[in-house]
């Protein structure tokens, strides 16, 4: 099963995985990871490099809150590394969807991939669909 890691900007990823698994239940290999003022990007990535080496059997989707933002830039340096992908622009669709389907895929990428087309698809304009 690959291995999740939500790494956001403050407490936004510890409450993504709360409200995922209030609606799909407990998970495992998943770990939260937040940028509050007081810690150090250099801590930040210690903690990554474990976590990395902890999951280099499985695999390890990194997911960021926005592209551009700290916890992006931080993760796209584990790029280099054949097994880890990362997906950002998180949702909470692009959360369950990862959570649900990580255990029928082999490949991260694959996974990310199948992730951003629920997220894409996700987002709904109401007075659309309500003919507005």
């Amino acid at each position: 099963m690959i291995a999740v890691v939500i790494l956001t900007h403050g407490s936004l990823g510890l409450e993504f995985l709360k409200t995922a698994e209030m609606i799909i239940g407990k998970q495992d290999s998943v770990e939260v990871l937040s940028i509050h003022s007081g810690i150090t990007l250099s801590n930040l990535a210690e903690r990554l490099d474990l976590l990395v080496e902890k999951y280099k059997q499985t695999g390890m989707v990194i997911i960021t809150d926005m592209f551009g933002g700290s916890p992006s830039n931080i993760a796209m340096a584990y790029l280099v590394n054949k097994n880890v992908e990362v997906i950002t622009g998180a949702s909470l669709p692009m959360i369950i969807k990862i959570l649900s389907d990580r255990k029928t895929f082999n490949d991260p990428t694959d996974l990310c991939k199948a992730a951003a087309e629920t997220a894409k698809n996700s987002i709904i304009i109401a007075g659309d669909i309500m003919g507005r």
